[in-house]
């Protein structure tokens, strides 16, 4: 008996036939979509930071000048720009207190700064700011006449507090205070926008000021010249210098 072996071939269907065409055309697509996202990558690295966008309630900063130098210098690629770089060099300039960056797509970058709010002048060269925080700043560029402030460091906030509450006592009776100065042993020395200075002493310092505005109106009328000193510094009563008269300084000049 012989058997015979026949070799079947498989038939190409057109199912089959689809199937590899269909298989090829997603490879190719898959391709295609690949190298479009890796042409998009390289193209978002090097995208560009175009625009600054500042804001803040500026009185002293001038913005126009603080936003042309955030354009120079970090105007650049988008990812390659370090948020806290731009953050580190505001918190370096004058009158800032506060900074906020953050970066938006696809080419800004966004600042928001909160400025210094000065109270006072503090040890003639610093400035004080409603927290009784110091910072340096340039007196000149102050908008408005500030009191002066003066004492060892770590006491600035005490001293900020005491003026207020001084300034509070005074303005009820038509004085202003211009210094207030605190030694190392913790003495007060105030200075009236009138030129006269109290000497307040380490205790009772509120009181000793509300004696003074009790007794001023007879101060002043004992005599005609002007008052230099007001000592305060006793438990009862007072102790009072005089300006020298006109005719004494015309005798000492010459």
């Amino acid at each position: 008996m012989t058997i015979v072996r026949s070799k079947q071939k498989t038939p190409f269907t057109p199912a089959f036939v689809g199937g590899v065409l269909f298989f090829l055309l997603s490879l190719c697509l898959v391709i295609w979509f690949v190298s479009r996202v890796v042409v998009w990558v390289q193209d978002q690295q090097n995208a560009p930071i175009r625009q600054v966008k500042l804001y803040g309630d500026f009185g002293h900063i001038q913005p126009t000048k603080l936003h042309r130098t955030l354009q120079q210098e970090f105007v650049g690629n988008y990812f390659k720009v370090n948020v806290d770089q731009v953050q580190q060099f505001l918190q370096q300039q004058p009158w800032v207190y506060q900074v906020a960056v953050r970066k938006q797509w696809p080419d800004t970058l966004v600042v928001v700064v909160t400025e210094h709010s000065p109270v006072a002048i503090w040890n003639l060269e610093y400035l004080l700011n409603q927290r009784g925080e110091v910072f340096k700043a340039p007196i000149a560029q102050l908008n408005s006449k500030l009191p002066q402030l003066a004492g060892p460091k770590g006491s600035e906030q005490d001293a900020l507090t005491m003026f207020s509450r001084v300034q509070s006592l005074l303005t009820l009776h038509q004085f202003e205070a211009a210094r207030l100065s605190v030694s190392d042993r913790f003495a007060w020395q105030l200075t009236l926008s009138n030129g006269i200075e109290l000497k307040l002493g380490r205790e009772d310092t509120l009181k000793r000021v509300q004696r003074f505005i009790d007794l001023y109106p007879s101060i002043s009328k004992h005599k005609s010249e002007a008052i230099e000193q007001v000592d305060l510094r006793y438990d009862t009563g007072l102790a009072v210098r005089f300006a020298p008269a006109p005719v004494q300084l015309e005798k000492r000049k010459a």
